[in-house]
């Protein structure tokens, strides 16, 4: 017997005679017995087989404990909290209004169906499959792919820094909502003429923002309420997050759900309120000629996209800590449909609410803006007029205040998850203290919006690092899905994990469908950035003169001014820094052209099962994958694929 370079251990003898190997050796046979040997059951489970060889095992490394919800409950909060934005309040009701009412709703439903179900699942499925976050879970399915995780950790990070400054704002008009009489509902605190023409516009651009004329203009320096506030946001974001998932569930039964009480509030009054019928019939009139627009299409893919907080890697990592065997299928649809309801729902409350304030004040109901034009300046205007204001006002800002930040702490979570598992940055070093440690650096960051010129520079990082570079993420992931990892792989993975096929809708959807609608949308954002000018709105106040002679026809506070050479190099500069990551790993790592053939004719075959690993290091990460040459057809040559 070849026993090789290990050392042979002579064996004691027992009481009757028989000889006692060592548990941790095995002698065996061609046929896996020792003969004259008789061992006891324990000591059977104590023996690792090796035909011809004698093997000694080393002691099992205890397995680290896997983070998980407590239970689902908690994920499905988690991951409704993240999706269920400002987006859905400030975004979606201006969009459906401008782009032709109920006749949106056509194109808005249908990119559902074909774009945001199928890449939601493709993101849960395979964060819960994989065990690991954004980078660790891509890496498995191809080494190229390990950029399209740290392109998620990018992305991320861009995101926490400046939507907290978001939260803080909404903090100062929670604040002062609480006073009796709000300051912005009228100008005691000012004698400018332009304030009496325009009360919250003028408060939110003068004394929130303490706003300057120009991007270039930083003004006085920090506006130190929103320094304050800015702090006390971050605070609030890591008592969400600083245990992990365990803080995270705990806080989205709260953060997750008490938006639909304050949204069913204002949604009662809303309705009933005078002239709501004007803002109902505005927002759902449908005008079906627009449906021959692209940028009616166009507007309903990217809000579909990026309402359901897709390509940021926080639903991999959510779905990570989910266990093996869960129906992770009914779980995506449902936080999908979820979200896209909530946005009708917000829609049909947020337009109510503005027809009373055009039957209240004779304003355009037309010339309303998306985001803070319309939250800050419109919806707060109407909520003026209304009786009981502080209370409504306060119920109006809680809610976005608890939206904003389970997307907010939603995100940091996923992010930590890459940071802390995947890439072990900090070490050995306690989660509650790198917490701590990237709050303190995005907090720093944040700094940079709240001089006078901080809201135009927000801008930036929310129109650039957080556009284009989350389409790449997409186009990247369904791929990596429907054709690296193969449409069938994916299915027997599904089967795996829930006792299920994949639904025929979905193999269709990943494969071919969500492919082709994300190039598209990706090469028109690409070819409207290059032909297109940005511009910002940049506050100029009024001319005093104009109010005073009731020349209130052009009386403007706000000029559309192009962005300066400067501020579009520093947004070219943050999407380079978000999708570098993908092109180097991928030219790095790249596949092969066996394995590329294979990817194309579909002989690329995963080990599918569940996997004791959760959380690895990256040099330990290891292809999951085997070729099957045997299956291939002669005509193709697949012997160097792996």
């Amino acid at each position: 017997m070849d026993i090789g370079p290990l050392k042979l251990h002579r064996p004691s003898v027992t009481s009757t005679g028989t000889p006692a190997w060592p548990k941790s050796l095995s002698m065996v046979s061609e046929d896996n017995s020792v003969p004259g040997v008789k061992m006891t059951a324990k000591e059977e489970v104590d023996i690792e087989v090796k035909k011809g060889s004698i093997v000694d095992t080393p002691e099992e490394e205890p397995k680290e404990e896997k983070e998980a919800w407590g239970n689902k409950t908690q994920f499905l909060l988690a991951c409704i909290g993240l999706a269920v934005g400002l987006g859905n309040v400030w975004r979606f009701p201006y969009l459906l209004h401008k782009n032709g009412g109920g006749a949106f709703l056509v194109p808005y439903f249908l990119m559902l169906i074909v774009e945001g179900l199928p890449m939601m699942y493709v993101e849960m499925a395979i964060g819960q499959y994989f065990r690991g976050g954004s980078i660790v879970s891509w890496q498995k399915i191809h080494p190229c792919f390990k950029g399209v995780g740290l392109c998620c950790v990018v992305i991320s990070s861009f995101l926490c820094i400046y939507y907290v400054m978001v939260i803080a704002w909404i903090i100062n008009y929670l604040w002062v909502s609480l006073r009796p009489v709000p300051p912005y509902a009228g100008c005691e605190y000012t004698d400018d003429v332009c304030c009496q023409y325009d009360q919250t516009l003028y408060y939110w651009y003068t004394v929130v923002l303490k706003a300057t004329p120009s991007i270039d203009d930083f003004g006085s320096g920090p506006a130190w309420h929103l320094v304050l506030f800015l702090v006390l946001a971050w605070i609030v974001t890591y008592l969400c997050v600083f245990q992990g998932v365990k803080s995270t569930g705990k806080a989205a039964y709260f953060a997750a759900t008490f938006p639909y009480i304050c949204l069913l509030i204002l949604l009662v009054r809303g309705v009933t309120l005078p002239g709501a019928s004007i803002g109902l019939k505005a927002l759902f009139n449908p005008e079906w000629s627009r449906l021959a627009d692209p940028r009616v299409w166009i507007d309903a893919a990217t809000q579909i996209f990026f309402s359901l907080s897709l390509g940021f890697g926080a639903l991999v990592a959510f779905a990570s800590f989910m266990p093996y065997k869960n129906d992770i299928t009914k779980d995506s649809v449902l936080v999908a449909i979820i979200n896209c309801m909530t946005s009708v729902l917000a829609g049909i409350c947020i337009y109510s609410i503005l027809g009373f304030r055009t039957y209240s004040t004779g304003a355009d109901i037309n010339k309303v803006s998306a985001g803070t034009g319309l939250t800050f300046v419109a919806i707060t205007e109407a909520v003026t007029q209304m009786s009981g204001t502080p209370f409504f006002a306060f119920i109006f800002f809680f809610m976005l205040f608890n939206l904003g930040i389970s997307s907010q702490f939603g995100t940091l979570a996923g992010l930590v998850t890459p940071l802390y598992n995947d890439l072990k940055v900090f070490g050995t070093t306690r989660k509650e203290l790198c917490v701590a440690i990237l709050a303190l650096v995005f907090m720093f960051f944040g700094l940079l919006f709240t001089p006078g010129n901080g809201e135009y520079v927000l801008q930036l990082f929310n129109n650039y690092p957080v556009t284009m570079p989350l389409l790449v993420v997409g186009v990247v992931e369904i791929i990596a899905t429907g054709w690296v990892f193969g449409i069938e792989n994916f299915d027997a993975a599904i089967r795996d994990m829930t006792g299920r096929p994949c639904p025929t809708y979905f193999k269709i959807s990943i494969k071919y469908v969500s492919p082709a609608i994300m190039v598209v949308l990706l090469v028109w954002l690409l070819v409207d950035s290059i032909m297109n000018v940005e511009y910002y709105g940049a506050f100029v106040n009024c001319n005093p003169d104009d109010v005073l002679q009731n020349k209130t026809n052009n009386l403007a506070f706000t000029m559309e001014k192009p962005l300066p050479g400067w501020a579009r190099a520093v947004g070219g500069m943050m999407i380079a820094v978000c999708v570098l990551p993908v092109a180097i790993y991928g030219v790095l790592n790249r596949m092969s052209v066996a394995e590329i053939k294979q990817c194309i004719y579909g002989k690329r075959v995963y080990q599918i099962g569940e996997t004791r690993n959760s959380a690895v290091k990256l040099d330990e990460v290891q292809v999951n994958y085997v070729a099957h040459n045997e299956k291939a057809d002669d005509s193709h040559d697949y012997s160097a694929a792996v």
